[in-house]
């Protein structure tokens, strides 16, 4: 990071921390490991504050900024404390201050069932106040999803844009074959399974206001720390907001960099459900799985994607180099051969 966006950022945190009530600035640390905004640990002589800057998109189809500031302001405001404490933010430069939260991250090999159960609490928390007059002013998730065929248009158009790259290089040219020749035939099997497994009227049929939840999406345990006590906290929340529970649920077991148990599914199925309406929602869950399986896929070719890659270089400060396009391209492969099982 260069000394002007260092010299930018610690005018930013001190405009914030003036807001909440701090004087004195005396250092700012960018923290690594983001990849879709820029952080940092700014620090003055009565403790640390972690400011978020937010990466905006060229065609601005979401306020990353204001979605994250007014989801963690409901969830506070509730008493929902899972996530850190909003405390300032400022508009026009997109950047937002947090409570720092004290915390490591997990080993891959690390998330069990009890860090399940705690992501489930704090989904069923947060839908404990779906009815209060104020959640109903949050915006809808990223790529929220409300029928079947929904949820297939958003992989058709994540695999389009994939399909739409140009091969000006080798890998480039590699990837557009491996789309021919392997992932579309898996999608293609895939959808058609599920379009003769329901009625037509069934995978057209929206679900209703009372059965779309309140989601923090982007959710699962690369966006989370764990605390001296045991505890489970979790961030980034840009994406949150009103979804289909079995979105969420997908998501949340496909997610590939701290992947969970999917024997602890249980938690979050019991977390978004009624008795009587659990059965319904495996059904669903089951029946998207491998479609949110090929989303994933996709996911893990963000870095050929202009946008996409725009906001991991904007994250790093640096771009995005061949190996780690190989790499990902390599992940989304034996991703494919889990998901066609």
């Amino acid at each position: 990071m260069s000394t002007d966006d260092l010299t930018e950022i610690s005018e930013i945190a001190s405009r914030l921390l003036q807001q909440h009530g701090i004087d004195i600035l005396t250092q700012v640390d960018p923290v690594s490991g983001g990849r879709n905004n820029r952080a940092f640990r700014v620090s003055g002589p009565d403790g640390s504050w972690f400011l978020k800057q937010y990466f905006q998109d060229r065609q601005g189809l979401r306020d990353r900024c204001g979605s994250e500031w007014e989801w963690s302001q409901f969830c506070w405001q509730r008493g929902v404390t899972w996530g850190p404490e909003p405390l300032a933010r400022d508009e026009q430069c997109h950047a937002t201050l947090f409570e720092f939260v004290d915390g490591r991250r997990l080993e891959r090999d690390e998330v069990d069932d009890d860090h399940v159960r705690q992501a489930a609490l704090f989904v069923a928390e947060i839908n404990g106040h779906r009815n209060h007059p104020t959640a109903h002013q949050l915006t809808t998730a990223a790529e929220a999803c409300f029928s079947l065929k929904d949820h297939v248009a958003c992989v058709d158009r994540r695999i389009d844009r994939l399909h739409s790259l140009p091969e000006t290089d080798a890998i480039s040219t590699q990837l557009q074959n491996w789309l021919r020749s392997s992932l579309v035939p898996v999608w293609e099997s895939i959808v058609e399974k599920l379009r003769t497994s329901v009625s037509p009227d069934k995978y057209d049929a929206r679900l209703s206001q009372t059965e779309h939840c309140l989601s923090p999406s982007d959710f699962g345990f690369h966006n989370a720390l764990l605390t001296s006590s045991g505890r489970i906290r979790f961030f980034d929340f840009e994406y949150a907001g009103w979804d289909d529970p079995a979105k969420l649920i997908c998501d949340f077991f496909w997610q590939q960099d701290l992947p969970a148990p999917r024997e602890s599914m249980h938690h979050l199925l019991e977390a978004l459900s009624s008795p009587a309406s659990r059965t319904e929602l495996e059904d669903r869950v089951e029946k998207l799985f491998p479609v949110f399986g090929v989303k994933w896929c996709c996911l893990l070719l963000n870095e050929f994607v202009s946008n996409d890659r725009l906001r991991r270089e904007f994250a790093q400060s640096t771009p995005i180099s061949d190996s780690r396009k190989s790499l990902q391209f390599e992940l989304a492969k034996q991703l494919l051969l889990i998901v066609r099982v």
